[in-house]
């Protein structure tokens, strides 16, 4: 693939695709048609992470086996997208119009502008605030809850039930430069994890070995082989691969 190639959408807005940065949107000779938006879906596999910068300059990063829905150019009074999976997202400021992330009837209202939303369990969506201000909403029925900096949500979808607390955030954002950081997080956890970034199964031997806690900072590894043999360094758990499985046993 060359480094950079163009294409145009319907609208007559522009959509670069660097080989390195991702899809980049540029709207300038976009000529929308009242009333009807232009949708376009980013589906991110097991194994893959991608980069978009949407029609108004707000950076995306989606992490493996997610998906992102978005107007092609946004118009009206607000900026509305829906999230699959998890993202990492730079919203650039716009006081005329407010950006708000959908998942299923929990939606995400952002008031500054850097944050991770993981929504890959069925029934638990964490937000994870790093910069500016946001506020959430299980569902239509509940009210809006607003994070500080340095704050995680923990929201049941089923029962409209959150949880804040004060966090360090890193953990939850590092996966964007490929850093893999543990703190005190079970082995399930992990391997959930390394699943979707390796395209892999994973089987336990045993349901015990997955309260197995870990700690630890690392760079991502290309090779999911090199993953495994440092964990298994510092732990007494062994693994084992057959095709695309991952066995977890005893050592």
């Amino acid at each position: 693939m060359q480094d950079e190639e163009v294409i145009r959408e319907q609208d007559g807005s522009f959509v670069q695709v660097k080989e390195k940065k991702g899809l980049v949107y540029d709207t300038a000779q976009a000529t929308p048609k009242a009333g009807r938006l232009l949708y376009n879906k980013i589906i991110v596999p097991r194994g893959g992470e991608f980069f978009v910068t949407l029609a108004d300059g707000t950076n995306v990063w989606l992490n493996a086996d997610s998906e992102l829905e978005y107007p092609v150019q946004f118009t009206g009074d607000s900026r509305e997208v829906r999230l699959k999976g998890e993202a990492y997202f730079v919203v650039h400021k716009d006081v005329q119009r407010s950006f708000v992330v959908h998942s299923g009837e929990y939606s995400l209202r952002v008031y500054g502008t850097e944050f991770n939303l993981n929504t890959y369990k069925p029934d638990e969506i964490q937000a994870v605030l790093v910069e500016g201000s946001i506020g959430f909403k299980a569902n239509e029925a509940t009210p809006e809850k607003q994070l500080k900096p340095n704050q995680l949500a923990v929201v049941n979808v089923f029962t409209g039930e959150s949880e804040i607390t004060n966090v360090d955030v890193y953990p939850y954002i590092a996966w964007k430069n490929q850093d893999v950081v543990f703190v005190n997080e079970r082995l399930e956890s992990v391997m959930d994890k390394a699943a979707r970034w390796y395209d892999v199964d994973v089987f336990f031997q045993h349901e015990s070995l997955k309260e197995v806690r870990f700690y630890g900072n690392m760079q991502r590894y290309a090779d999911i082989e090199e993953l495994l043999s440092l964990l298994e360094k510092i732990s007494d758990v062994r693994f084992s691969i057959k095709g695309r499985t991952v066995i977890v046993s005893d050592k």
